[in-house]
């Protein structure tokens, strides 16, 4: 007969099997697999909330350097009413705005609260490091100091860069039109003052920007923005932006069509009598103070826009030199016209060739001819030109 566990009050011994090794098992009762499903649910229902997990402490810097300590995400401990954006210290979290939480100091933002406002590429990849303005600005502009090299001799070199450069394009018009292409000089009997007062009546009188040269100026701005935005062309990506963890920016190429699109159009107002080309050269003085005072008219709206949209980077306290360094990395008007793409190659190289050819309808208009050094001129500009709308693509990534 053989005894049983409850008669014996011990546990029998197992029978050995020699040669055999036993396979290890875990068997639990269906009591304490409920306990457990159990103790899920509640866990999983505490630490549930709408937001993206809480980040650990510190283990990366913003420009993207990591420490030996390698990166673990742990799901929020806090409760859903104890988390609220820094900036509305609200807790909801829905869809386009949810609440992220900073790789550096573990601040939570809203997507739409932040400036600029954070992308949805850091709230679908978990893995992607998201760092606040904050600390951003920290990391670009150290209390030590360590990043306060200025360019260009600081405040008063950016100062005589923009007073002198736009005297000297002045001085240089004065000698093309005034004396016969020679550099402008005082007379024998003039004084240096005399002789400055000269060269400020000459500017005046003759590069006055009057209506006639803003028309023409804005009237191509204008055609070469609308070029821009809608003639066919590609899109490209820009290099990644350290000040936008990583995002690259979507660059639209149109620089192809648009100067022929250009060149069709200048060639059919100059036939038809609508503009002639050479128009160019007579307004060149009221059409070059049109371009140096929209030039420090649309740097001041990038400036104070950006500072508004706290948009800005790298600033250093020193409002002339962050004027001229620029406060915003990648300005675009309405999120469409990139003024650095659209400042490229549109504005200084295709004016350039249609400068060069109205010298050549002046000429032909006066002389029956275009000399050879003109027409090289116009080669040279509209093979670089030409050169530059085929390969716009290509300059993002020189930046």
């Amino acid at each position: 007969m053989v005894s049983t566990r409850r008669q014996t009050g011990e546990t029998p011994r197992k029978p050995s099997h020699p040669g055999f090794v036993e396979t290890p098992a875990r068997h639990l009762s269906s009591d304490n697999q409920d306990s457990r499903s159990t103790a899920s649910d509640a866990g999983s229902k505490d630490t549930q909330t709408s937001v993206r997990r809480e980040k650990p402490p510190r283990t990366s810097e913003p420009d993207g350097s990591t420490s030996s300590t390698p990166k673990t995400r742990t799901p929020a401990r806090k409760k859903k009413d104890d988390i609220v954006c820094k900036h509305c210290g609200k807790p909801d979290s829905r869809a386009g705005n949810m609440i992220v939480f900073c790789d550096g100091c573990n601040t939570p933002w809203h997507q739409a609260c932040h400036k600029p406002p954070i992308p949805e590429h850091f709230v679908e990849v978990e893995s992607a490091q998201w760092f606040c303005g904050s600390c951003l600005s920290q990391k670009q502009n150290p209390a030590d100091g360590s990043n306060d090299h200025l360019e260009f001799g600081g405040t008063m070199g950016v100062c005589a860069i923009m007073t002198i450069f736009p005297a000297l394009m002045y001085y240089l018009w004065i000698g093309a039109t005034y004396y016969d292409g020679h550099l402008p000089w005082p007379a024998k009997d003039q004084s240096l003052r005399q002789f400055i007062g000269q060269l400020g009546s000459l500017a005046y009188e003759g590069a006055f920007p009057g209506l006639k040269a803003w028309t023409i100026y804005w009237g191509f701005m204008v055609f070469e923005a609308v070029c821009y935005l809608y003639l066919p062309g590609i899109t490209v990506h820009g290099k990644p932006l350290p000040h936008e963890n990583g995002r690259r920016l979507e660059y639209y190429c149109s620089g192809m069509w648009t100067f022929y699109t250009t060149i069709v159009l200048a060639a059919g107002l100059h036939l038809s009598g609508i503009f002639k080309l050479y128009t160019i050269l007579d307004e060149f003085g009221p059409i070059m103070s049109v371009a140096i005072i929209s030039g420090f008219g649309i740097a001041t709206i990038a400036y104070l826009s950006a500072q508004y949209r706290g948009a800005t980077i790298r600033m250093t306290g020193r409002p002339i030199y962050d004027f001229f360094m620029g406060a915003e990395l990648n300005p675009r008007m309405f999120g469409l016209l990139d003024l650095k793409m659209f400042s490229e190659v549109r504005i200084p190289w295709y004016l350039l060739f249609f400068i060069s050819c109205a010298a050549a309808a002046r000429q032909y208009e006066q002389f029956g001819y275009v000399t050879g050094e003109i027409m090289f001129l116009v080669m040279a500009h509209f093979l670089y030109a030409n050169a530059c709308a085929k390969g716009e693509e290509c300059i993002t990534t020189t930046w």
